[in-house]
């Protein structure tokens, strides 16, 4: 059966692709369930709620685009590493990719949060076929996805925390280029405005006071507290839901 008492989320199987705004670091964890010792994170939130199985490929300072000169070993285009795009299990149900972060940090070589920033991994362009720039990797990732992955239900999750707007740009506009569904997490007319959003429409004064409750110890640890964990974690259910 697809549903369990209509609950198409129920039983599935979920590949998480993302970095410490997906891992958590507040160092909290769950004291019991399936999930006990995992860390209080989004997609053991909503895995827990829907009997779901979480495939890893989210790790703390992860990449989506592969640096040139390889001196990087996080990152989701690596070829030979565990976390590699095309080990993604064949009979993964739903798939969602939230990752930029540490791309923005790579960008000019400045791990913002405490993160390995070696490599230099550029933005690029729209039209890169490489995994070497941030949306080179996009289109190289996506398109093995919906050929490869053909019955899997892929999504973005707009990352929020990175370092300028443009990779927040780069990533609604390669999903719309590739059909792909997305959810803004750094808060538009559909979603709630989470922690270091990149949104310039929303106001400055609006950003610091969601930074400021959302953070695990503002302003020194601006990643997402437990409470903002398990607040995005029941949007981002309802977008598993439809796409």
């Amino acid at each position: 059966m697809d549903t369990y008492n209509g609950n198409v989320l129920y039983g599935k199987k979920w590949t998480v692709c993302g970095d410490s705004f997906t891992e958590g670091v507040s160092g909290n964890t769950f004291t019991e369930g399936r999930f006990a010792g995992c860390n209080k994170a989004y997609p053991y939130f909503i895995a827990e709620r829907n009997n779901m199985e979480i495939v890893k490929f989210f790790r703390g300072g992860r990449s989506l685009a592969f640096p040139e000169d390889a001196g990087f070993h996080n990152s989701l285009t690596e070829p030979g590493a565990d976390c590699y795009y095309q080990n993604i299990p064949e009979d993964t149900d739903y798939i969602t990719i939230y990752l930029g972060i540490n791309d923005s940090h790579h960008e000019h070589g400045k791990g913002g949060d405490g993160e390995d920033p070696t490599g230099v991994i550029p933005l690029g362009t729209i039209d890169d076929e490489t995994t070497a720039t941030y949306y080179g990797a996009w289109n190289v990732v996506l398109r093995w996805l919906i050929v490869n992955r053909p019955f899997a239900h892929i999504g973005i999750i707009v990352s929020n925390g990175c370092d300028r707007p443009a990779y927040r740009t780069a990533q609604i506009e390669v999903a719309t280029r590739f059909g792909i569904p997305y959810i803004d997490l750094n808060g538009d007319r559909f979603t709630p405005v989470m922690i270091r959003s990149q949104n310039p429409d929303i106001s400055e004064e609006v950003k610091q006071i969601v930074k400021r409750k959302q953070a695990v110890n503002y302003p020194s640890n601006t990643h997402p507290n437990d409470m903002a964990h398990e607040y995005e974690s029941y949007f981002i259910e309802n977008f598993l839901r439809s796409i």
